[in-house]
């Protein structure tokens, strides 16, 4: 959302700002903030402001200044993602982040994010698909497409959903394609390439990245789709002090026929056609960075070796089941499950 849209200046007039405002289409929060002469934002107006100031007897030549409320919500960091969750409960529309000392950064749009979440992204894009072939002559696995959008799209757009801004994509097989898809359709976005000149395993091409912006990484796979609630995954790591944290998905394990407790030959009871329910890792990860000291530079490491070496350590890693949809879509049998899927999926 660029500044012009809803600044206006101190000595403008109340008829200005309704003219101003009454240019808005309806996708636009009926909003101005008002910036002083040192272009420092001093104060919000509502079209509800407007109208109270016109009953009060100011009149369409007074300033701005004079229905200006002074007390405006806004934000300094976008860190600060309790202060975000606190103003969308409040059902404001956009706030400004501001400098320490209130000059514009730039507006969030409460409307078109669920979060603003502290966190720098990974997302794992170079596997060759080798389960996925014929589809995957050609087109490496994160590019097929889900609803006339490429699967690396969908997460990439759950990622930008919830504020994150910072994303790095983890190529090899293929790489041109990813390159020049996400050149052209994110060319806006904070986006870089982690390039891998030989593979390095489902997390160990992370240590090619020199600095991180945020404290706390989340690692997920290309190949998944999920509309996973990425700031309740993030609250419960937190809550939970963890030095890792793994999204997992329920199994459910059907016995067929009766099981025996047994001791030696003696039977203690009978369980007919039990159940069993199991955690599975679901590919998506939320890591400290003080962690990655644990994963060896340029040698092919996977995830569950890192989990490892964290519990060696004395490290906490914990699960958090994802309470929506997720699916790997690893096999052929997966990704048209997924095709047919997409369609109800509420993101």
């Amino acid at each position: 959302m660029k500044k012009v849209d809803h600044t206006i200046l101190y000595n403008k007039t109340i008829k200005y700002a309704m003219e101003k405002i009454n240019k808005f289409n309806s996708n636009n929060p009926l909003i101005l903030f008002v910036a002083n002469k040192q272009a420092k934002i001093v104060g919000a107006i509502t079209d509800g402001d407007i109208r109270r100031g016109l009953i009060n007897g100011k009149t369409l030549e007074s300033p701005v200044t004079e229905i200006m409320k002074s007390d405006f919500k806004y934000i300094t960091s976008t860190k600060d993602y309790k202060k975000i969750e606190e103003y969308k409960k409040l059902d404001l529309k956009i706030v400004p982040l501001v400098t320490k000392d209130f000059e514009l950064i730039e507006f969030i749009d409460l409307t078109k994010i669920k979060a603003m979440l502290p966190l720098d992204a990974v997302i794992m894009a170079g596997g060759k698909g080798v389960r996925l072939k014929p589809y995957t002559n050609d087109t490496p696995k994160p590019m097929l497409e889900l609803n006339g959008k490429p699967i690396l799209a969908h997460n990439i757009d759950r990622l930008l959903a919830f504020g994150i801004k910072n994303i790095y994509i983890s190529v090899n097989h293929l790489k041109e394609q990813i390159i020049n898809y996400i050149n052209d359709k994110y060319k806006d976005k904070n986006i870089k390439f982690i390039e891998e000149t030989e593979p390095l395993g489902t997390i160990g091409s992370i240590k090619l990245v020199n600095k991180w912006e945020n404290d706390d990484i989340l690692v997920m796979n290309a190949d998944v789709l999920t509309n996973i609630d990425f700031y309740d995954f993030f609250q419960n790591y937190k809550n939970f002090k963890d030095n890792m944290s793994i999204a997992t998905f329920n199994i459910r394990i059907n016995i067929p026929y009766g099981i025996l407790d047994t001791t030696d030959k003696k039977i203690n009871s009978l369980i007919e056609k039990p159940s069993f329910t199991y955690y599975s890792n679901a590919g998506i990860y939320l890591i400290n960075k003080k962690s990655l000291k644990y994963i060896p530079d340029n040698q092919k490491f996977d995830s569950t070796e890192l989990m490892e070496k964290l519990i060696e350590n004395h490290k906490k890693v914990s699960h958090f089941p994802i309470r929506g949809y997720w699916l790997d879509i690893g096999n052929a049998q997966n990704y048209a499950k997924a095709q047919d899927d997409i369609r109800f999926i509420k993101f």
